[in-house]
């Protein structure tokens, strides 16, 4: 018995067809994908490098995951790597925020020498 293989050629094209048809569909009504949505929560923690004794840096942390907008809720920490008990301290977080960035100070308030942490930032757009 001898098949067609056309019919096989056209079931694949038909399929082929229909999953693009879906795809633009779905693209032209503004559905969004998981992978799209904006962050609703965010955790980072950066090193803070070493700062001079008695100074202060500004340390960038930037977001996994994007937010929708720079409107969104930030606390922080900062943990010490070295021997000195608080010597390092967070000053205050830098405002604006941007979608994909925050900032914050962090001092160093040992007079004698220069040290280092770990900055962590958490920010919830909720």
């Amino acid at each position: 018995m001898i098949r067609s293989q056309q019919r096989h050629g056209a079931n694949l094209r038909l399929l082929v067809s229909l999953g693009m048809v879906i795809g633009l569909t779905t693209s032209a009504w503004g559905f969004q994908r998981a992978f799209e949505a904006p962050a609703t929560h965010e955790r980072q923690c950066v090193s803070t490098g070493e700062i001079p004794p008695g100074d202060a840096r500004t340390i960038t942390v930037t977001w996994r995951h994007p937010f929708a907008t720079g409107h969104y809720d930030i606390i922080g920490a900062v943990s010490e790597s070295g021997d000195s008990v608080q010597a390092i301290e967070l000053g205050h977080i830098v405002m604006p925020h941007t979608p994909t960035t925050a900032a914050a100070v962090v001092y160093n308030r040992n007079a004698q020498s220069a040290q280092s942490g770990v900055l962590c930032l958490d920010a919830s757009a909720e």
